[in-house]
């Protein structure tokens, strides 16, 4: 393979650009260059796209991720932490090859059909994508998700906490944090803090 035949980053920039307007023809929101979502409705859950990706010498390699964004779980968290809410974090996802383990991988060589493929993913979205997404969009839905992932850390205890409290579950979402905090301060004091004293006005 010579020099010239390589992926590069323009040509990953371009696989990228063709996925990104094939989920906007098939109905996805574009609020970005590179993010898109799809509303689920009235209570700010989000059907939440991931695309994750591999640059290699012989081809682009996307991996796409699917969950839900929830608007006011997000905003609840960060505000609290102090740093700015963003519209591209997942809440909870999780790696499409969970859904789908039989749908080949994205993998696009320079003898790709890049809009094909990136059809064929747009395709998985809108059909396995937003019906996992619409399956999990309620807060009861997704909070066993959520505890699940608590051990991980990674904003995952915040969630569970903001969770419980915006559905008025609050002596839980007490519980839960001064629970965690005991073992995790480093980590958990910078949201615990405020979030309690939010409990107590």
């Amino acid at each position: 393979m010579s020099a010239v035949e390589r992926c590069d980053a323009a040509y990953k920039q371009v696989v990228l650009l063709k996925c990104y307007e094939a989920l906007e023809a098939a109905g996805f929101t574009r609020y970005r260059k590179q993010n898109v979502d799809w509303p689920l409705g009235k209570n700010g859950f989000h059907c939440w796209v991931g695309l994750n990706y591999a640059l290699e010498q012989e081809y682009v390699e996307i991996n796409p991720f699917v969950g839900v964004h929830v608007v006011p779980i997000m905003k609840l968290y960060t505000t609290l932490e102090g740093r700015k809410y963003n519209r591209s974090i997942a809440t909870y996802a999780k790696h499409m090859g969970e859904l789908v383990p039989k749908e080949p991988m994205f993998r696009f060589t320079l003898q790709t059909d890049v809009e094909g493929e990136a059809a064929r993913l747009a395709r998985l979205y809108v059909t396995v994508g937003r019906a996992y997404a619409q399956s999990i969009a309620s807060y009861e839905g997704l909070l066993p998700l959520l505890q699940d992932r608590v051990p991980m850390l990674g904003a995952y205890p915040e969630r569970v906490a903001a969770c419980l409290y915006l559905m008025d579950r609050k002596d839980e979402a007490r519980a839960f944090v001064e629970d965690f905090l005991k073992d995790h301060r480093d980590y958990f004091e910078g949201f615990a803090v405020p979030f309690l004293k939010r409990l107590t006005h």
